[in-house]
């Protein structure tokens, strides 16, 4: 009967086998090591769901949806920062995990931009 459990561990010597002779580990890049543990971030042009663009890292610019998002919603364990400008620059607003709700202001239909904090 082998002393190695599930989970890789000798009960005798109580060492760890080797993590990549472990069935399923594999290396990540940080790109998609941010994507796993991030959460996301949802910009939408309106309460239907039109226009919906879904963020997992940081965006320079929007793209069709720039100046156009009104409503959002952050899912995850990460905050968001959003920008009025491209390359996240003019005013900017952070937007706490597990928030959701309409820009209002200067921020409402005037996103650029965004990026987890």
């Amino acid at each position: 009967m082998s002393n190695i459990n599930n989970h890789g561990v000798d009960m005798n010597n109580k060492q760890i086998k080797d993590l990549y002779s472990i069935e399923a580990v594999q290396d990540l890049s940080h790109k998609a090591a941010a994507t796993i543990s991030g959460g996301a971030l949802f910009l939408m042009n309106d309460s239907s769901g039109v226009g919906t663009r879904k963020l997992k890292k940081a965006e320079r610019s929007l793209g069709p949806l720039n100046n156009k998002a009104s409503e959002y919603v952050v899912t995850g364990n990460r905050d968001w920062i959003v920008y009025t400008g491209k390359n996240f620059t003019g005013d900017s607003r952070r937007l706490q995990v597990g928030a959701r709700g309409r820009f209002t202001g200067r921020f409402n239909n005037n996103i650029a931009s965004a990026r987890p904090a």
